[in-house]
């Protein structure tokens, strides 16, 4: 609909062109002249501006278009705008709808812009009447806000078509871009008024164009570098932060990532009334696997505890090492039947482990969980991985993560206590007279880890 009006209007314009005199067809070249040195030599970098554009792209155009709506004949300002289209289209690469559409929509801008002027009956040049000077200004003013709107709302309510759910305020572009339309619609009514009294005027505004045009471009990739910076720094604050607070032998959690994201999620559990089971893991006799077989078996059985922690627990279960070979995890949301049963789980998945490693001497060796049978014919010496797991549940057992943290521990005592390899509860196998108080040093940290 929009392109069939245009056409028309455009085609009834050409149909004048016999009575455009010898000084409008000087202008005319002097424009043609300038569009096609000014896009010709700000392809490259236009190019790169419009690759960067996240939005609407605003270039400087508009300086020729509105200029030759303000001082040429319509079928002239018709021929114009056409042309400053066909060397724009190498570089927005355009589909041809697109290109016909974006045609139309800046062909009725300047139609309408060249209605008001022309047929408002104001002079171009001074009268000495200063307030039909002044209405020269308005409505020059009124045209260039008519040429800013038509392409605005063309444009929005094309892509509004094709995208019902966007918003409209999405397509008029920042504050920047806006800012920039309306200097280039600015500079364009003053190249207009200039052409009226030289012809040579659009030959003068090319290299101030071209000018602020390599600016622009300049501007642009500066802002791109110093976006790429911002993201790599940002990038890089979440890494050191997430390192902070990882332990890199297991990839769970540190003493200080466990304190802070434990601490939260109990708070979250109180505030909103639901429990919070914590389970404290030790590997049994890990300093055995350490002395028999050296640092690297620990350090492997370590890693694959880590990875069953992270396999069998929820998303926003919070899990961590906690020095040594001791494990810490918050199960958010759980009451204390539901953690002995992921305990239970755990403590079974550990016992099951298969831990390929080498010895002191570099030998090739496989350690065993305490739950399954090694195929070696040695293998009864290597069965040396278990776990004893000590359950506690807010607010049971304490109201905060470092009581119901002491009370784990004290369960996890008494698994030791009566053979290792097993689960006991806080409050449940352990009378509360047995159960160790907190040291006042500890009501903000995590109990420290031991051997065992």
């Amino acid at each position: 609909m929009l392109e069939a009006a245009v056409a028309v209007a455009a085609i009834w314009l050409l149909t004048k062109l016999t009575a455009v005199s010898t000084d409008d067809w000087l202008r005319f070249g002097a424009l043609i002249a300038a569009i096609t040195i000014h896009l010709t030599v700000v392809r490259r970098a236009e190019e790169a501006r419009r690759n960067e554009a996240s939005g609407p792209h605003i270039d400087l155009t508009s300086v020729w278009t509105f200029a030759a709506a303000v001082a040429l004949p319509g079928g002239l300002a018709v021929i114009a705008t056409i042309w400053m289209r066909i060397l724009i289209q190498p570089i927005a690469r355009r589909q041809p709808y697109r290109f016909v559409f974006g045609t139309a929509s800046m062909l009725a801008s300047t139609l309408l812009s060249w209605a008001l002027v022309h047929l408002s009956g104001v002079s171009l040049a001074a009268t000495g009447n200063v307030p039909t000077d002044l209405s020269l200004v308005l409505i020059l003013a009124i045209a260039a806000v008519v040429y800013w709107f038509v392409q605005v709302m063309t444009v929005a309510a094309a892509f509004k078509i094709v995208t019902p759910n966007s918003k409209v305020l999405d397509f008029l572009g920042s504050k920047v871009d806006n800012m920039l339309e309306m200097s280039t619609l600015g500079a364009g009514a003053m190249l207009g008024m200039l052409m009226t009294s030289h012809w040579v005027g659009p030959l003068l505004l090319t290299v101030p164009v071209i000018l602020v045009n390599a600016l622009l471009s300049r501007a642009g990739e500066r802002r791109t570098h110093l976006e790429r910076l911002l993201r790599e720094q940002e990038q890089l604050h979440q890494r050191l932060a997430a390192d902070a607070h990882t332990d890199y032998r297991t990839g769970l959690l540190n003493t200080n990532g466990l304190t802070e994201y434990a601490g939260r999620l109990a708070e979250r559990c109180r505030l909103d009334g639901e429990p919070m089971t914590v389970l404290v893991i030790d590997l049994d006799h890990f300093k055995r696997i350490n002395d028999t077989w050296g640092h690297p078996a620990g350090n492997a059985v370590l890693a694959e505890v880590g990875r069953i922690l992270r396999e069998k627990l929820r998303p926003g279960d919070v899990a961590g090492r906690d020095g040594g070979e001791e494990f810490v995890v918050a199960l958010k949301d759980t009451p204390v039947a539901q953690g002995v049963t992921i305990a239970e789980r755990i403590r079974e998945a550990i016992g099951s482990l298969a831990v390929p490693t080498t010895d002191k001497h570099r030998n090739v060796v496989t350690l065993y969980g305490r739950e399954i049978q090694p195929p070696e014919p040695e293998g009864e010496s290597l069965q040396a991985i278990s776990a004893s797991i000590g359950v506690a549940v807010i607010p049971d057992n304490g109201p905060d993560m470092a009581t119901a943290q002491h009370s784990a521990d004290a369960a996890l005592y008494k698994a030791k206590e009566n053979g290792r390899n097993q689960v006991r509860v806080a409050g449940l196998d352990i009378p509360p007279r047995l159960m160790p108080a907190p040291r006042q040093d500890d009501a903000t940290k995590p109990i420290t880890s031991r051997t065992a």
